[in-house]
C-alpha cells in the first residue's frame, strides 16, 4: 500500500474534534480521531484490501506520520491479526536507511494499527507510467540499486519481502532539488525465517504474491527464500530498462509464462543500447531454478561495476569531444560583436532561460537559434534543449523525449557531472556560464 502526501493540514477546530464510539469502518475514521490517545487522524492516504492508510499527528512529539489501519472486521480474526503484527515485527527488525521505518503497533478500542514514517514523493509504478519505453539507464541502475541494498541487509537476517514490485517502492523527495530517497515498503507478505510463529504464518503451499513478479517456486506453492526476491528484483529491473515486466496478460498467461517460458532478450525490447554485463545478469536473476540466480551481494556488486564503467564510458566520451574548448568567457567576446554568419541552415534550440549575448553566441557558433521553452510540453522544431540549471531528474524526463540536452556544471562538482551523464545528458558545458547574467 504506497504511503503518500497529506492533501491538507489538520484544521484548528479539527484537532478539538474526537469521536466518542469505536467506528465501524475505515470510512468514520474522520478528521481529528484520536487512535490509542497518541495520534491525531488527518486525511485519508490511501486503501487496499487489508486496511487503509492515514496521515496523522504523534500528539506527544508532534511528528507527523502514517498510520495503516486494519479493517475492523479482521480484527476479529486471530491469523489477520497476528499476520498484521507481523508485517510491523519484521519491517522494524530491518534497519536499513532504504526500508520503511516503523515506529509503533498496537490495537486501541478494536482497532490494529501500525505507525510508519511519512513518506513523501511517488511510487515507481507511477514513476514508470510516465516513461513508457522504459527509465533512462542510469536512473535504473541508480533505483535498483537501493533496492537491492535492502535485500542484502534483509536476506542476512533471513527476511524475505515476497512481494517486491514497482507499487512497494517508493522514491521519496528529501533535501534539495533532485535529490531523493528510494524506499522499500509494505511487508505485508514478508516473513523472518527460523522465527516460531512468524514462519509459520507463511507456511509453505501458501501462494501469496502479484503475479509479473511471481518466482516459480512462488507460483508452486514451494519452499520460498532469498532466490524469491531476486527473481521479483529481476522483473522490476527488466520492466525499469524495458517499459514491461516479462511477461504480461491475463493471470494464467503470465503463470504458465513464468513456470515454462523464457522472457524475451532486453536487447530485443529495449528502445535503447544496453550493456550486455547488464542484460546477462538480468536474465540470470530470471532464471527458472532459485540455485542459479545470483545472491543480492553478487547481484549489488555486479550493478555497481556496470555503474562504474558507463560513468567512465561517459567521461571518456565527454574528454574525447573536447568540451575544454567549448568553455565560454564574456572576456573573449566583445558585448557589441553580431552574431556570427553560418555557411548551413541554423537548428532551433529549445531553452528555458533567456540567454544573454555571450550565450546566444555560443549557440550561434554551433549553428542554434534560442527558441524559449516552459520545459513542458513538445519542443516543436527544436533539435535540441538547452537547460545550463536543470536537475538530473529533469534531464532524465527530457532525454526521454528522444532530444538531447545540453547542461552545464563547475568542473570541480564531479556529484553533478555524474548525475547529469547518468540521466543521459548529451552535453555538459563547463562553467562559468554567467548564472546571473542567465536568470535576466
Amino acid at each position: 500500500m504506497d504511503i503518500h502526501s497529506a492533501q491538507r493540514p489538520l484544521q484548528p477546530d479539527e484537532r478539538e474534534f474526537q469521536a466518542e464510539e469505536t467506528p465501524t469502518s475505515l470510512d468514520q475514521l474522520g478528521y481529528g480521531y484520536r487512535i490509542g490517545e497518541k495520534y491525531i487522524v488527518e486525511s485519508l492516504l490511501g486503501q487496499g484490501g487489508m486496511g487503509a492508510v492515514y496521515r496523522a499527528t504523534q500528539l506527544n512529539l508532534g511528528r507527523k506520520v502514517a498510520v495503516k489501519v486494519l479493517k475492523g472486521e479482521l480484527v476479529a480474526s486471530d491469523l489477520a491479526l497476528k499476520r498484521f503484527e507481523r508485517e510491523a515485527k519484521v519491517a522494524a527488525a530491518l534497519d536499513h536507511p532504504n526500508a520503511v521505518h516503523i515506529y509503533d503497533f498496537g490495537v486501541d478500542a478494536g482497532l490494529a494499527y501500525i505507525v510508519m514514517e511519512l513518506l513523501s514523493g511517488q511510487s515507481l509504478r507511477e514513476r514508470l507510467s510516465n516513461f513508457p519505453e522504459g527509465l533512462p539507464l542510469g536512473a535504473s541502475l541508480e533505483i535498483a540499486s537501493y533496492v537491492v541494498s535492502v535485500l542484502v541487509r534483509a536476506h542476512e537476517m533471513g527476511l524475505v519481502h515476497r512481494d517486491l514490485k514497482p507499487e512497494n517502492v517508493f522514491i521519496e523527495s528529501v533535501g534539495g532539488i533532485g535529490k531523493e530517497r528510494v524506499v522499500v515498503v509494505d511487508f505485508g507478505l514478508a516473513f523472518i525465517e527460523g522465527r516460531g510463529e512468524l514462519g509459520r504464518l507463511t507456511q509453505e503451499g501458501l501462494v501469496a504474491g502479484t503475479p509479473e513478479y511471481m518466482s516459480p517456486e512462488q507460483i508452486l506453492g514451494e519452499g520460498v527464500g532469498p532466490p524469491t526476491d531476486i527473481y521479483a528484483m529481476g522483473c522490476m529491473l527488466y520492466e525499469m530498462l524495458s517499459g514491461s515486466p516479462p511477461f504480461s496478460g491475463s493471470w494464467v498467461v503470465v503463470i504458465n509464462h513464468h513456470l515454462f517460458i523464457e522472457p524475451q532478450p532486453l536487447r530485443k525490447v529495449c528502445s535503447h543500447d544496453l550493456p550486455s554485463s547488464l542484460e546477462e545478469l538480468v536474465m540470470q536473476m530470471l532464471s527458472k531454478e532459485g540455485s542459479k540466480r545470483p545472491t543480492a551481494p553478487e547481484v549489488a556488486q555486479a550493478l555497481a561495476w556496470i555503474a562504474q564503467k558507463q560513468e567512465e564510458r561517459a567521461r571518456a566520451q565527454l574528454a574525447r569531444r573536447g568540451r575544454e574548448a567549448r568553455m565560454i568567457s564574456a572576456l573573449h567576446q566583445p558585448q557589441h560583436q553580431a552574431l556570427p554568419q553560418v555557411d548551413v541552415q541554423p537548428q532551433a534550440i529549445a531553452v528555458l532561460e533567456e540567454p544573454d549575448q555571450v550565450i546566444r553566441i555560443a549557440l550561434a557558433s554551433h549553428r542554434y537559434i534560442p527558441v524559449r521553452w516552459e520545459g513542458k510540453g513538445p519542443v516543436g522544431e527544436a533539435k535540441a534543449i538547452w537547460a545550463p540549471l536543470a536537475s538530473p531528474e529533469e534531464v532524465e524526463g527530457w532525454s526521454a523525449m528522444g532530444v538531447p540536452v545540453l547542461s552545464s556544471a563547475d568542473p570541480s562538482d564531479q556529484t553533478r557531472i555524474s548525475r547529469l551523464l547518468r540521466a543521459g545528458v548529451s552535453e555538459v558545458v563547463s562553467r562559468p556560464v554567467k548564472v546571473e547574467e542567465l536568470l535576466k
